[in-house]
């Protein structure tokens, strides 16, 4: 002996003292959450507004037109994905996931969900149910007479 330490092991006032080793990022799980969730990856690797970020920026392209969500969505995935890999090589800074933000990630996300299927509902289910419910059975020469339009 010595008096060196292994390698890994700083020495604090003589003695050698383990390092605890740092946790990794799992990729899978990254890109899984993002998968489930455009931006939940993000959240888990600890980047927090930029999973919000992509959420909203998903949602917004998928009512808009469904190829830019789908887009964004693809790419939240691909980020989450590379950004643990960089995340567990030292490439950038390691970010901690906070469990609180992943809650309320979710929480956010599952409201936006049931609001835009209620505006959906009320705006487009409901107008044209009335609209059935306007008809005879049987008589369709009311249908016909408006041109077939809603």
């Amino acid at each position: 002996m010595d008096g060196k330490a292994p390698a890994g092991y700083p020495v604090y006032g003589g003695y050698s003292v383990p390092v605890p080793a740092r946790e990794q990022k799992s990729t899978l799980i990254a890109g899984a959450c993002s998968t489930l969730l455009p931006g939940l990856g993000q959240v888990y690797n600890g980047q927090t507004a930029k999973g919000f970020a992509l959420f909203i920026a998903t949602c917004v392209g998928l009512v808009i037109l469904l190829i830019p969500g789908l887009i964004v969505w693809l790419y939240a995935m691909y980020d989450a994905h590379k950004t643990a890999g960089k995340m567990n090589t030292g490439e950038i800074p390691f970010c901690e996931m906070r469990m609180l933000h992943v809650v309320l990630f979710v929480v956010f996300a599952i409201a936006v969900v049931v609001i835009g299927l209620v505006l959906i509902y009320v705006m487009v289910v409901e107008p044209m149910m009335s609209q059935f419910s306007s008809l005879d059975t049987g008589n369709f020469n009311q249908l016909l007479n408006t041109g077939g339009a809603f």
